[in-house]
């Protein structure tokens, strides 16, 4: 499931849901080892997590070495130097905690880590850091109790927390450990009794069922959330109910076969998809993937036949040599990325400096509270100009604070447009509590500006394809607004977003301020910043439309077509200036990707630092500034 899911087939929506089923039954299998061990007198933490590391870690570093070595050929300036930090992450069983604090709105892209895939990893090394303790130090009666309080405990915290920090909830043990715990009480408790077989008879075949349908039909919802809860209880039926089909089918036999070889094939055909993300700037093909896919099965068996095999074979006992030998090695591995990065270091461009985040004055500027007016997200203690909207209003400080004489003032949250009373919503990452609490950062926004009489200027700024797309590649987008005092969920649409922007634009007129509202910059979906990076590096490119990493004009029109229609409507309000960079970057069908030598883009459409200042200049925004004031 996992290895289809990751190579976008498109019929498994939710093939994630394998990492979930693998939890439970890793928490069944280990623990029953543990307690069978702990009950006959013989279990040894020495021994226990000597066995852990001679399965794991061989097949485990070649995969981090081989990957290092390829890095530097293939990934980006900040890729590689995240890549670092991931192979400590990975070497110390704390990539989920390295990878979520690699998480964030400009960060880049979870798809383009090569060690994306050992979050899973870590989070069973720190369960079993804690599970053999539990099984030997408490008493034997207070297993059950204990086990279902603590897995009940990670499963509310779990769904408390999606809401909330969503991609903490799915990256840490306390929101995960719920699901090895499924397995653990399946292996302790006493659920084999005659009184339960009949149960697990009636439901086996509704749980084979819902194993392969609900990866094909999920339900939509938050993840891990409902979809987890039901495959994790539906791999508990299954393995309880011990079917004599699934000991002599053939079918069953040649699953058994994958499983044999499937933490090889788990930790091998990850990379091979991270570096082909890396290197495709645009969408990546049908006929890419399964090649990829091919080559990740491939480089799987091999590292199961010449690595993961010969080395389980091994006679070996727990020993200082073999201690001493495990954190050589692991040092060796440590080391490699930065040694292959330093190697490798070209002449040229500093990417990492030049494709850093632009999220404006400062990250605390991308509020993820109500507005407050803080030091840091502003140039003088009275500003006579404030930017308001998401991430493409953030990309606009540098350039407005570099030209404007009366200060600015910064108001923005990530996806969070400067409409009043309306909010994106989706089923990912945008939840109906996020929803609601961009409208109140507006809201507060408002209101600051209200009671703020030095602000003669504001600044409106958005992609607003969260409003006006009903798709794209991650989520599935609707709007929350207010319609007659009650919030209401509708469609994304250019007429539900006219009528909101006109609402928001007439309000700050009423309250004499002059609006002004910059279209995004040209991009029709390819990432113009990785594009550039790679060119100006030698790396390889594949799918960018034009050989200078440039937009064609016509693909700009068309990827933006609804924000330059919503753009088209609104022009005419009173009190209303839109700025558009069409005029200084496009021409000839094409839009520029750099300027004067100077790079334009951090991504698929948000402007560098020094590209946002040098375009701020360019078109005299000093000039047009200072004639609203």
């Amino acid at each position: 499931m996992v290895l289809l899911y990751h190579a976008d087939l498109g019929f498994l929506p939710a093939g994630f849901l394998g990492v979930d089923i693998f939890f439970v039954l890793s928490g069944f299998l280990i623990t029953s080892l543990v307690r069978r061990a702990v009950e006959d007198g013989t279990f040894s933490f020495t021994e226990f997590y000597f066995r852990r590391a001679k399965r794991l870690l061989p097949a485990a570093y070649v995969t981090f070495l081989l990957t290092a070595l390829a890095a530097p050929f293939i990934l980006n300036a900040q890729e590689l130097q995240d890549f670092s930090r991931q192979v400590l992450g990975a070497v110390t069983f704390s990539a989920n905690v390295v990878l979520l604090m690699q998480a964030g709105y400009f960060a880049g892209a979870a798809e383009l880590k090569p060690l994306l895939h050992v979050w899973s990893l870590s989070i069973e090394e720190q369960y079993y850091l804690l599970l053999p303790a539990m099984l030997v130090f408490a008493p034997r009666r207070y297993w059950l109790p204990v086990g279902v309080i603590l897995l009940f405990g990670s499963l509310g915290l779990c769904l408390f927390l999606q809401a909330v920090k969503p991609i903490a909830t799915f990256y840490l043990l306390p929101t995960r450990a719920w699901e090895l715990g499924l397995g653990s009480l399946a292996a302790i408790a006493p659920l084999r009794q005659t009184r339960w077989a009949g149960l697990f008879r009636a439901a086996f075949w509704p749980a084979v069922a819902l194993l392969v349908l609900l990866p094909v039909f999920p339900t939509g919802l938050p993840h891990p959330g409902v979809d987890a809860l039901i495959v994790c209880c539906a791999t508990v039926v299954v393995i309880l109910r011990q079917h004599p089909l699934l000991e002599s089918a053939w079918w069953s036999r040649g699953l058994a076969r994958i499983g044999d070889v499937s933490y090889s094939l788990y930790l091998a055909h990850w990379p091979p998809f991270a570096f082909l993300k890396n290197a495709v700037v645009g969408q990546v093909t049908l006929q890419q993937s399964l090649a990829t896919l091919l080559l990740g099965v491939v480089l799987g068996y091999l590292l199961y036949r010449f690595v993961e095999l010969p080395t389980r074979r091994l006679a070996l006992r727990p020993s200082r040599r073999f201690a001493l030998g495990v954190v050589s090695v692991s040092c060796a591995v440590l080391s490699m990325p930065v040694a292959m990065a330093a190697w490798s270091k070209a002449e040229g461009p500093d990417f990492t400096h030049i494709r850093r985040s632009n999220d404006g004055f400062a990250p605390e500027c991308a509020f993820e509270t109500r507005f407050e007016p803080l030091v840091a997200c502003r140039n003088a203690e009275a500003p006579k100009t404030m930017v308001w909207g998401d991430s493409f209003a953030m990309h606009l400080v540098p350039g407005l604070a570099a030209v404007s004489d009366g200060g600015v003032v910064q108001a923005t949250r990530g996806n969070c447009g400067p409409i009043l009373d309306l909010a994106p919503l989706s089923d990912v990452f945008y939840l109906r509590p996020w929803a609601e609490a961009c409208m109140d950062f507006n809201r507060s926004v408002m209101d600051y500006i209200a009671r703020t009489p030095s602000i003669r200027v504001v600044v409106l700024s958005s992609v607003f394809h969260q409003y006006l797309r009903g798709e794209d590649s991650r989520n599935h987008w609707r709007t929350l607004g207010r319609v007659n005092g009650s919030l209401v969920e509708r469609a994304a649409s250019v007429d539900i977003a006219t009528e909101a922007m006109r609402a928001t634009i007439r309000s700050l007129h009423a309250l004499g301020k002059e609006v002004v509202l910059v279209a995004p910059p040209p991009s029709s979906g390819f990432n113009i910043g990785a594009c550039s990076e790679r060119r100006a590096q030698g790396k390889l490119v594949i799918g960018a439309p034009l050989e200078d990493c440039s937009i064609p004009q016509d693909a700009f029109r068309s990827f933006h077509g609804r924000t330059l229609e919503l753009i088209r409507r609104l022009e005419g309000e009173p009190g209303l200036h839109v700025l558009s960079f069409e005029g200084l970057l496009c021409a000839e069908q094409r839009c520029a990707a750099q300027l004067e030598g100077t790079f334009l883009y951090v991504d698929t459409g948000h402007l560098t630092r020094e590209g946002a200042a040098l375009l701020a200049r360019k078109l005299d925004w000093a000039a047009a500034l200072a004639k609203l004031r």
